[in-house]
């Protein structure tokens, strides 16, 4: 298949209530099924943040964009065809599950079985992958929820 267009927006956001209607959306519809919980073909971004997945934008540790020959020419940074040839089953600069953020869900059956009392039942995040309970601790729009906190903003590039 040959691509013939890209298409790209940039919203504005300063709306945003965080609900990721946008991009959940899309999502179910593409990636109901087993393997794909990780998946997200629409992504969105606020700033400042380090980017998804985290710290995409640096360039030494992805090997990506360019850099000048000592004739001046242009060359891809991570090498020609090659070095891509070489790496085509096996990159190691490629990121893995844990720059993106491990997948959850919430244990709604605790809702709706839990038996009557004082408190109210809650529904504890579950990994998506094992299914197992989990701590949250990164995931889309994190650093915008911290408000650009001092410690986001020195881990970002831009």
């Amino acid at each position: 298949m040959k691509v013939m267009a890209q298409l790209a927006m940039v919203m504005n956001l300063d709306k945003c209530i965080g609900c990721h209607t946008c991009s959940v959306t899309c999502k179910q519809a593409w990636t109901n099924r087993s393997g794909t919980e990780y998946v997200w073909f629409n992504n969105v971004e606020t700033r400042p943040g380090q980017g998804y997945p985290r710290t995409y934008e640096d360039q030494e540790r992805w090997r990506g964009g360019w850099i000048r020959d000592k004739k001046g020419r242009l060359r891809l940074r991570d090498g020609g065809r090659i070095q891509k040839l070489l790496r085509i089953f096996a990159n190691p600069k490629l990121p893995v599950l844990g720059d993106y953020y491990e997948p959850w869900t919430y244990d709604y059956e605790n809702l709706t079985t839990a038996p009557a009392g004082d408190t109210f039942p809650t529904a504890a995040p579950r990994s998506a992958i094992s299914g197992e309970p989990m701590k949250v601790s990164w995931g889309p729009n994190w650093d915008d929820n911290l408000a650009g906190s001092s410690e986001i903003l020195a881990g970002t590039r831009s």
